[in-house]
């Protein structure tokens, strides 16, 4: 259990949304073990003020007119989460005369945080931006760099496909959660939802504990903690690669609408930054698995294999204009728990316009 527990914490980080009204989420990992998950956070990044003021000089320098702060948070210290950071460090929002400072805020803070003007824009990953535009917040998708989940749905030794599930335990972490939809996701189809045992057990290091002794049959595990789990249980296999199959926003920003239509110009040049730090972060290697290690306070080796994991699925992907046909299948994922989601299409909870102005 030793290097399984180094590791809890570690990229699967994607199971920590339930309905805004009801669960604090549990933090989880992508990719690394983070210290910083379990230790909550809060805090402005390190390059936060920098950013900000280097921006402001840029601005100042190039004679364009002064742009409006921006505080762009991220819901999870992981490296799906990542790219505006990176695009922050290397730079990027600067060159766009864009001062923006980045913070960590939990997905329930991070929604609540939109909605009061805490914070203009958020990272996030589906359900989340979904659920709350089903509540009735004025939230929408304005960007989107991943268009999978960067998860794995693990069998133990005898389950050897999902309808193996009928009757047997399977693991999640909170219900609303991104790893408890894409579950329930997979049950259903397959035929087995309504004779799986769904455990809820609060946390990705419960959800993995569990796998690994046995006391659940199935669990879905993230990188690194996907490979862990198969090594350490012997015959256990994945089921469900969701990195390539359900279509799903691994990772996007959203935006309180209002402010982005009030600020429309600052908006598009976030996107375009955007746009240049995912590029930087595929041409840049080093730099961008040095900033994952930094950020979720993981090791090397670990970062090197968040980035290749994040990489595998960012290149999927040929546009960050947000897909109302990604978010279609968000919402029907979402439908038996969230009533508002019913009269709600994939359009209705994207606006295109931004990326759209920022690729022109």
């Amino acid at each position: 259990m030793s290097e399984l527990n180094e590791k809890i914490d570690g990229r699967q980080s994607h199971s920590r949304f339930a309905s805004r009204t009801a669960i604090a989420v549990a933090c989880c990992a992508a990719g690394a073990t983070l210290a910083a998950c379990s230790s909550g956070g809060g805090s402005s990044s390190s390059a936060a003020g920098g950013g900000a003021a280097q921006a402001a000089a840029t601005s100042s320098a190039t004679g364009t007119g002064a742009m409006v702060p921006v505080t762009i948070a991220y819901t999870a210290p992981v490296a799906d989460q990542l790219i505006p950071l990176i695009t922050q460090e290397a730079g990027l929002f600067a060159k766009y005369g864009v001062p923006v400072t980045m913070t960590y805020l939990p997905q329930t803070e991070a929604v609540d945080g939109i909605v009061g003007g805490k914070v203009q824009l958020a990272v996030f990953d589906s359900p989340a931006p979904e659920i709350a535009v089903a509540d009735g917040e004025q939230i929408k998708w304005i960007a989107e760099w991943e268009g999978h989940a960067d998860l794995f749905l693990l069998g133990r030794p005898g389950v050897s496909s999902i309808k193996d599930l009928a009757g047997k335990s399977v693991a999640e972490t909170v219900a609303g959660s991104t790893t408890a939809v894409l579950t329930q996701v997979a049950l259903q189809d397959a035929g087995v939802l309504t004779s799986a045992h769904l455990q809820p057990l609060g946390n990705v290091g419960a959800t993995l504990s569990a796998f690994q002794s046995g006391s659940v049959e199935a669990t879905i595990a993230g990188p690194p903690n996907q490979t862990t789990l198969l090594k350490a249980v012997p015959g256990a296999s994945v089921l469900v690669n969701y990195s390539n199959s359900i279509p799903w926003v691994g990772g996007g920003l959203a935006a309180s609408i209002s402010w982005a239509d009030a600020h429309k110009t600052e908006t598009v040049d976030i996107v375009k930054a955007l746009m240049a730090g995912e590029q930087y972060f595929k041409a840049n290697k080093a730099a961008a698995i040095k900033d994952i290690e930094l950020a979720t306070k993981s090791s090397q080796a670990d970062a090197e294999g968040a980035y290749a994991s994040m990489l595998q699925v960012m290149n999927q992907t040929t546009s960050i204009v947000p897909q109302a046909s990604i978010e279609s299948v968000a919402l029907k994922a979402i439908a038996s728990t969230s009533p508002g989601a019913a009269s709600l299409t994939g359009a209705s909870v994207v606006d295109t316009e931004f990326a759209e102005a920022a690729g022109n």
